[in-house]
């Protein structure tokens, strides 16, 4: 007896002719049709009336790569499917397909039946004219990366050449056409292509008017009636600590030293909630673009700077209303107790972590000039160190990277790659933030009341185990480990490599390991920071959980006058926006990947020739990545090797009998092309470009 499953599990193998399928089933064409009609009729096989073939269908995103062809990617559990050149007319790359696996000439290959969702609904490009039958009409030429196509300006009227514009569009046939056309700028103005590629990424530059709107409603100063029932923190030493660059400011601190040797450490953080409500024009767009995102010489906020900047934003000397969570903590970083206050507050300085740092340090000039925080600053240290201590101590791993940020030119032109720092000042801010994150989830657990928690899963341990056996193949001296990989196994590993010439690799190959962060409506711990209990409560300036956050907290636990209805309300909503939160962080980081890759490609374009050195920091079956010391990472393809070398994927390493080039060394390379457009940096040997070009 024949089930469909079985008829499903063969087509699924690519066997898809009518014949074949009869073949591999041992089935009598009579039997086998009805079979067929049944799964056509249930939606489950593709069948085109003028052909023998029946596929599975199947739907997936493509990528589609520079030599034309691309891969389908269903699920992660799934291999990917090969799509061939000739399957990609009026397919691009990010585009959701509708297909059927084939075999062709012994490979598994997708064959499209239609394209389900276009990734593309708009253009970014420039402005060009050409003549057609006596009538000028004007084209947009996209400047998306990976969207090389044109489209016609449906509405023709005349536009100055060189203008780059953003227009929505639609596919006609194979031919695409453009309307609502906004002029950005001209192709040569400042910043022109940071603005391209944040408007890429779906993050617009400016706001609706219906959130313009509401901003007249919204005051810009603390007003009487808004301090009734909040606890007064003005008179307290509270203060900021922000980059030097920083615009917005939604946390402060304080810390107290009790009589018994505890601390009171409070937490302030910006009580956003208060003007943007849920529902509202501001509400509705905040949590569309999810997150602010900061690119190079910009922010594009989550919120408009009248509120970013202005009431939200715990300025210097102002007054502004908070969400406080006031902890009390023993000299070994243990929380004995908390509360969780609306309050007003007052904040006293506005400091630099630069500053801070030369404070600790000893800076004389600026220890008497800020003398009241001197001794506040030496005790929140010491807290600091502790907090960090316990949770290293539970497993929290700290995983070293590099990270840069650009100065730039007038032109918008990078003139320096400059490393992040992150000393005591940086740490402190961050341990205490963590720890009132914290606490704030904590207490929504416990409450059994919903939240919107930040979770780390654990690892998948084959693919931690796969690591921990490439990382003992370059030489570094692990353990063997039968069961599982602990975090204290990691933290062992982290500290074996750490100021050695393999730290930052062997740390970016164990980051590779981890599970993604993401925001989920269920506590299930953050791995990497070994907390069962963790949320994002502090930056609701530029982050919508964080809002959602202190939404719930105001009106679950200090306002509860409608605690039922809010409490439905709540938990029928948080797995949502937990979702759409988690995607809109994801296209942050890459919008800011992007944005970083152009810059390093436009500051290595006036460096093209030139020699560096450089350490391999990835091997693939393709070529080898390499990092020099001020974060530039550029390609040695494999077509820019000069000798034969063969792959080694156990020991990632290529070889040719006498060298070899592997993960970890270092060598010296020329910047033979540079690419700011396509975001691409191609490195050669330079024994190899001396042979070639100089030979």
């Amino acid at each position: 007896m024949f089930t469909d499953e079985m008829v499903l599990e063969v087509i699924g193998r690519g066997i898809v002719h009518l014949y074949d399928i009869k073949r591999a089933l041992n089935i009598s064409q009579k039997n086998l049709i009805p079979i067929l009609n049944r799964l056509v009729l249930a939606g489950k096989l593709y069948h085109n009336p003028n052909s023998l073939i029946y596929g599975l269908i199947k739907v997936g995103t493509i990528e589609i790569k520079d030599g034309g062809y691309g891969f389908i990617s269903v699920s992660e559990k799934e291999n990917d499917y090969y799509v061939s050149k000739h399957e990609l007319t009026n397919i691009y790359d990010g585009d959701i397909i509708e297909f059927y696996p084939c075999i062709s000439d012994k490979l598994l290959e997708a064959k499209i039946i239609r394209v389900i969702k276009r990734k593309n609904t708009f253009i970014i490009g420039t402005i060009h004219s050409k003549m057609k039958k006596g009538k000028q009409i004007y084209y947009i030429t996209s400047n998306i990366n990976h969207f090389d196509v044109k489209a016609l300006i449906k509405k023709n009227i005349p536009y100055e050449e060189n203008l780059i514009v953003y227009a929505d569009i639609n596919y006609v046939g194979t031919a695409i056409e453009a309307f609502d056309v906004i002029v950005l700028g001209h192709k040569d103005d400042p910043g022109i292509e940071i603005s391209q590629i944040a408007l890429e990424y779906g993050f617009k530059l400016f706001f609706p008017l219906d959130v313009i709107k509401e901003l007249s409603h919204i005051p810009d100063i603390v007003l009487p009636e808004q301090k009734k029932n909040r606890r007064d923190f003005t008179d307290r030493l509270i203060f900021t600590i922000d980059g030097n660059d920083s615009k917005d400011f939604d946390d402060a601190i304080s810390l107290i030293t009790n009589e018994d040797g505890t601390y009171e450490l409070g937490v302030y953080i910006a009580d956003v909630a208060e003007y943007v409500k849920e529902g509202s024009p501001l509400d509705k767009e905040a949590l569309k673009r999810g997150t602010s995102v900061y690119l190079a010489d910009r922010v594009i906020p989550m919120l408009p700077h009248q509120l970013s900047n202005g009431i939200c934003s715990l300025n210097e000397g102002v007054e502004r209303l908070v969400l406080a969570c006031l902890m009390t903590v023993t000299s070994d970083g243990k929380l004995l107790n908390y509360e969780i206050v609306e309050g007003v507050i007052k904040s006293r300085y506005q400091m630099t972590y630069e500053n801070v740092n030369k404070i600790l340090n000893g800076d004389e000039e600026l220890s008497t000039k800020y003398h009241e925080l001197v001794g506040t600053l030496k005790e929140m240290v010491k807290l600091s160190e502790a907090i960090r201590l316990k949770r290293m101590k539970k497993g929290a791993l700290d995983f070293k990277t590099n990270e840069y940020k650009f100065k730039l030119n007038e032109d918008g032109s990078p003139k320096e790659i400059m490393p992040v720092v992150s000393a005591k000042a940086e740490k402190l801010i961050e341990d205490f933030m963590l720890m009132a994150n914290e606490t704030i989830a904590y207490n929504m657990k416990i409450m059994n009341f919903p939240c919107l928690y930040r979770i780390h899963e654990k690892p998948d341990q084959d693919k931690l185990k796969l690591i921990w056996e490439d990382i003992k193949n370059l030489g570094v001296s692990l353990p063997k480990i039968i069961k599982d990989i602990k975090s204290t196994n990691i933290q062992a590993a982290l500290k074996q490599v750490s100021d050695e010439p393999l730290e930052l690799i062997v740390n970016n190959m164990l980051l590779r390991g981890m599970m993604k962060a993401k925001y989920s409506h269920e506590c299930i711990g953050h791995y990497a920071l070994a907390m069962y209990y963790y949320c994002h409560f502090t930056s609701p300036i530029r982050r919508y959980p964080d809002l959602m956050v202190h939404r719930i907290i105001k009106r679950l636990i200090l306002h509860p006058e409608a605690l039922e209805k809010d409490l439905i309300h709540f938990n029928e909503i948080v797995a949502e926006v937990a979702l759409q939160n988690s995607l809109s962080e994801k296209n942050s980081i890459e919008c800011e990947r992007a944005v970083n890759d152009m810059l390093f490609a436009w500051y290595m374009e006036k460096r093209v020739k030139k020699v560096y050195k450089g350490i391999i920091s990835s091997v693939t079956n393709f070529g080898l990545f390499v990092t020099l010391d001020n974060g530039v990472e550029g390609l040695i393809s494999l077509n820019n090797l000069y000798d034969y070398y063969e792959y080694d994927p156990k020991h990632l390493a290529y070889f040719n009998g006498k060298n070899s080039l592997r993960l970890g060394a270092e060598i010296e390379i020329v910047v033979l092309a540079s690419n700011r457009k396509n975001r691409r940096i191609d490195f050669m040997l330079l024994k190899d470009y001396k042979r070639i070009y100089e030979g």
